[in-house]
């Protein structure tokens, strides 16, 4: 088997090449120009001076993270358009358990540490290759692996004391190499409470060579995939994409806390903002909010905290909400309100209609219309058919409405809304009959 074998997943560069269980070529570097300068250079250097014919490789094994996430996107750019050209499968590697291959054969633990910032690593414990213990002071094979790579602990993020803490529970030496080693060393020095060694230079960083054999060994095993479907395994987010959510966390506590105030100074049965809180907590629960303006937009919620706004977009003074909730066929209208100072600008009636939109309401009227369009459009000459002879399809929402408010129903009544049922005494404070209204 032929397999081309590429790692960018840290400062380290490398691209190899390994057919039949033997390495063939391998070109690596570590300096600081960036992956896109180096990469396809270096594939296109071995290629040449290998003599590779790229028709011919089975599949191309990638480290597929975690990592730089520069890095990682540039290595699956690179796969993935290599792959979709040359239509060949790919082989995604877990980059610590490439890091781990370095040391087949070494005799305990096996911990690629990878600098993480923040004091993290990306991490995993492993036993790699065959289990070698002494016996009359002689190395001898404990045990034949099954696995080139066994997993004790799966790939993670964690900081470097978590790390060390776990490893005094397995109890075993253990032999660190990775990118973090020159950032942790001191630490592990000072706090490891097992044996421990470290790689030798050959050894410690990324290898293109570790990342094809093991690939090799994979797509033997089925484990490959369309270069179409590669995407890189990140075990955290991007500092930008922590950045946006922060953002955007505070924006919705600043929207609830703003919808409380409303909610207390407008009605009697106000909503607290920890309600409010748990209601977004539901991808069907949603919260509209109104600029003066006229600018609608939707309160985050936790389902789309990390993709609502933009960071550093100007919040607008929030001159009204709608709350609804929209989980199956029929909706429901929880509450609409603008302030005193912002009525008679038509603004409930741009959230009446935004929520209609978001439900997908369409009236009948305007159904049987698109339906009519629809229908000179696809329908063959002669055919017969008829969109008036279809089913309509179109969304029902209700709403609930204090029986002297004489605005609130006059506006929903405009809307299309009809009043279906009466709860008597449903309010207090005053107590007062509830209107039910439908949209049908």
């Amino acid at each position: 088997m032929k397999i081309l074998g590429m790692d960018s997943s840290g400062m380290t560069a490398s691209v190899a090449y390994v057919a039949d269980g033997v390495l063939i070529a391998e070109y690596t570097m570590n300096h600081k120009k960036t992956h896109s300068q180096t990469l396809l250079p270096m594939l296109d250097q071995i290629v040449r001076d290998a003599e590779i014919d790229l028709a011919e490789i089975d599949g191309i094994a990638i480290a597929a993270g975690p990592g730089s996430f520069t890095g990682l996107r540039i290595g699956a750019a690179t796969v993935k358009g290599l792959g979709l050209a040359l239509e060949k499968p790919v082989i995604p590697i877990p980059t610590c358990e490439g890091l781990a291959y370095n040391l087949c054969g070494t005799a305990g633990l096996v911990v690629p540490i990878m600098d993480a910032r923040r004091g993290q690593v990306y991490t995993g414990i492993y036993r790699v290759g065959n289990r070698i213990g002494e016996k009359n002071g002689e190395s001898v094979i404990l045990s034949e692996a099954k696995d080139p790579v066994a997993i004790v602990q799966d790939q993670d993020a964690m900081a470097i004391e978590e790390l060390l803490d776990r490893l005094a529970q397995l109890g075993e030496p253990v032999t660190f190499l990775g990118d973090g080693v020159p950032v942790f060393r001191k630490t592990i020095e000072e706090k490891c409470t097992v044996p421990f060694a470290f790689a030798p230079a050959q050894s410690a960083l990324q290898r293109a060579s570790s990342v094809a054999a093991l690939g090799e060994y994979y797509a033997a095993e089925g484990r490959m995939i369309s270069a179409d479907d590669m995407k890189p395994i990140y075990l955290r987010k991007s500092q930008a994409e922590r950045e946006h959510e922060a953002a955007a966390r505070a924006r919705q506590a600043q929207d609830l806390e703003t919808v409380a105030e409303m909610e207390q100074e407008m009605f009697s049965d106000a909503w607290s903002k920890d309600s409010l809180a748990d209601s977004v907590k539901y991808p069907y629960n949603h919260i509209l909010l109104i600029s003066g303006d006229g600018n609608v937009r939707p309160l985050v919620s936790e389902e789309d905290v990390a993709d609502s706004f933009v960071v550093g977009e100007e919040a607008e003074i929030t001159a009204g909400y709608l709350i609804f909730a929209d989980p199956s066929d029929e909706a429901e209208l929880h509450r609409i309100a603008v302030l005193p100072e912002y009525r008679r600008r038509g603004l409930a009636k741009l959230l009446m209609a935004e929520m209609e939109r978001r439900c997908g309401y369409a009236s009948p009227e305007k159904t049987k219309e698109a339906m009519k369009e629809e229908t000179r459009e696809a329908a063959p000459q002669g055919s017969g058919s008829s969109a008036e002879d279809s089913a309509v399809p179109h969304k029902k929402i209700f709403l609930e409405v204090r029986a002297g408010n004489v605005p609130a129903i006059g506006l929903y009544a405009a809307e299309g809304f009809k009043e279906i049922d009466r709860r008597k005494a449903y309010y207090r404070d005053p107590v007062e009959d509830a209107v039910i209204m439908c949209l049908e």
